[in-house]
């Protein structure tokens, strides 16, 4: 199988045949303060169709050209193909993309359905709306339903996005990237902007890494940023920023090529784009909520947010109380599902490994890592391969990491490989009882010699058969 990190909405502009029509104004709806108006089309299920800024002349930013653009939800998991509930065949063109419903219609041209709409007061406006499967034809309705409460203060508009889950099939599906979600910008919104390096919020330069002139752009650059926000901006310094503070990694780009970099409308086929991005289990009754801010100015203005609001701790932590903090599964590993109650119920194979959120902190931080649960194996031990990844240059330029559409030569690998190597993740071994009491195990990861500088990645794989509640893993001092 191919890797499933295989976004339709990185993928709709180009093949598809539902172009977008004018927006009704009986379908819209507007918050709208001194500076900023956003507008929704409930013809679209309210995804985003409007955005401008008066700091910034006005004009509409968000890209309409067809269907998979706007802001708007969409979500990703299993099976591979998605057939519908009368033995529906997918679109050939996306046969192997599986179940995804999104929040404007499918490819055929058949609309979601909005079941609910309201203002909140001058500041909010909530949507709720039915999705249907992108990659059909025939009108599949997801089984689930779409939330979006819209909110604007200022300079900034945030986005607070649920799918709650109401499939018949129960079947938990396996990780798959989600977008939290996929911005489209009109064409002199092109100039992509973010911070790359290892010490977030330092007084670091930025890098632009799409510019005018350049060849860059298309296909999407796939990159780790601390910083967690990433820009849009125009040939004045100013434009639009999405800061997602539950994600490091980042899906963003320009297409249209060169010439086209800095001009066109809402109907032009030339897109810059933003699509902060995390593995997630979608159960088949899961409620998963998530909230991302847009942030309108400068640069300096983007920044100053994301600092003010991020919640990255020095020592990361995830307590298992109520969900899976973005932790899931490699290999041949389960839990109970949906929803989670106090702690991960696990059943897992040997070599499946449970795999932690990409994050930020500073070895010199956290010189051990502890698991509170209960293990239970057959011979009453286990042992357990926690796998830990460094942050390196290679995180910090495109050339190394996963983008659509290109493939570099064996030539041009070896050479970018000599010049920014990987840093690979290295291994503790730790033993541990596993007779299903619970416990608190620490490994120490100071004694490790590669544990220094920066890291960004757990993993912790299980050498047998087994069975484990665990509530809690963290990284203390």
């Amino acid at each position: 199988m191919k890797n499933v990190f295989l976004p339709c909405l990185l993928l709709i502009m180009f093949l598809s045949v539902c172009k977008a029509g004018d927006p009704s104004d009986d379908a819209m709806r507007y918050l709208e303060n001194d500076r900023v108006r956003l507008g929704i089309d409930l013809n679209l299920g309210g995804a985003v169709t409007f955005l401008s800024d008066q700091a910034n002349g006005g004009k509409n930013m968000i890209n309409s050209y067809d269907w998979g653009r706007q802001i708007q939800l969409s979500y990703y998991s299993g099976p591979w193909p998605y057939i519908g509930p009368n033995g529906e065949k997918p679109s050939p063109n996306w046969y192997g993309l599986g179940w995804n419903p999104i929040q404007s219609g499918d490819a055929g041209g058949n609309r979601s359905k909005v079941i609910e709409f309201e203002y909140r007061g001058k500041t909010a406006m909530y949507v709720r709306c039915i999705p249907m499967q992108w990659p059909h034809t025939k009108g599949i309705a997801g089984e689930c339903e779409f939330e979006c409460l819209y909110t604007l203060k200022d300079n900034v508009f945030t986005m607070e996005a649920t799918i709650n889950n109401k499939r018949s099939d129960r079947t938990q599906y396996r990780a798959v990237t989600q977008e939290m979600p996929a911005l489209y910008t009109n064409g002199p919104w092109y100039k992509l902007v973010t911070y790359l390096g290892g010490e977030p919020f330092q007084n670091k330069p930025v890098t632009v890494v799409v510019d005018k002139n350049d060849g860059k752009g298309w296909p999407w650059v796939h990159f780790y940023t601390p910083e967690q926000w990433v820009a849009l901006i125009d040939d004045s310094g100013k434009g639009i920023g999405v800061f997602q503070p539950e994600t490091m990694i980042f899906n963003a780009g320009f297409h249209g090529g060169d010439a086209s970099k800095g001009s066109g409308g809402a109907k032009d086929v030339q897109t810059g784009h933003i699509a902060p991005t995390s593995r997630q289990i979608l159960d088949h009754n899961i409620s998963w909520t998530y909230t991302t801010s847009f942030v309108l100015g400068t640069i300096e203005d983007i920044r100053r947010y994301a600092r003010n609001n991020r919640i990255v701790k020095p020592c990361p932590e995830w307590n298992f109380k109520d969900s899976r903090k973005g932790w899931y599964y490699d290999g041949d590993a389960k839990d109970t599902g949906w929803p989670v109650k106090n702690f991960l119920e696990i059943q897992f194979a040997k070599d499946a490994r449970l795999t932690g959120p990409v994050s930020f902190w500073e070895a010199g931080n956290a010189s051990f890592l502890e698991i509170e649960g209960a293990f239970d194996t057959d011979n009453k031990e286990i042992d357990l391969e926690i796998h830990i990844q460094p942050v390196g240059k290679s995180d910090f330029t495109d050339w190394l990491n996963w983008s659509e559409g290109k493939h570099d030569t064996e030539n041009e690998r070896k050479e970018k490989a000599v010049k920014f190597p990987v840093r690979h993740s290295f291994t503790a071994y730790q033993k541990i009882r596993a007779d299903g009491s619970n416990r608190v195990y620490r490994i120490h990861l100071s004694e490790l010699p590669q544990y220094t500088g920066t890291m960004k990645n757990i993993s912790i794989a299980f050498m047998c058969d087994g069975t484990a509640k665990i509530k809690k893993i963290r990284l203390c001092k």
